[in-house]
């Protein structure tokens, strides 16, 4: 009984108009704050995941670095063999040549100087992408006497 009388006054309360308007201002500043974040993430293209470097995955405070047209438009160190990019959208209203990505762009990223696979189209919102870097450890000098031995 005691349980029943709580459960109506909880009822009451919930109907009480001055609750009905907290809850809807509560429900209005959710989906201002949800339509907030939809907007910006269009802005922004976020590839994000594993590197595999040499065949392993990549140790901490490698340098990774996205590209589009040879041009470096953010930059993150590698952690726990993981990268995560942040590259803002071209705003074409701007006189600038080139501020971020904008439809049908090719994004390179190099990681600790070497080229990473996949190249991948620009995108808005997150993706988990991984990445993939092949280097051969041949020191400069050594090509100069592969070189030699050709002439």
């Amino acid at each position: 009984m005691i349980a029943r009388i709580l459960c109506l006054e909880g009822e009451r309360r919930i109907l009480d108009p001055k609750n009905k308007l907290i809850l809807a201002c509560f429900i209005c500043i959710l989906a201002f704050y949800a339509f907030s974040e939809a907007q910006e993430s269009a802005w922004y293209c976020r590839p994000y995941g594993t590197v595999k470097y040499r065949g392993d995955l990549a140790p901490d405070g490698l340098k990774v670095v996205a590209f589009i047209q040879e041009v470096g438009f953010d930059s993150c160190l590698t952690k726990g063999g993981e990268y995560s990019l942040l590259i803002p959208k071209d705003d074409p209203a701007t006189f600038k040549i080139k501020e971020g990505w904008a439809e049908e762009d090719i994004i390179t990223i190099k990681v600790n100087g070497s080229l990473a696979n996949p190249r991948f189209k620009a995108f808005p919102g997150a993706q988990k992408i991984p990445l993939y870097v092949s280097t051969l450890d041949v020191p400069p000098t050594t090509w100069g006497k592969i070189k030699a031995l050709f002439r």
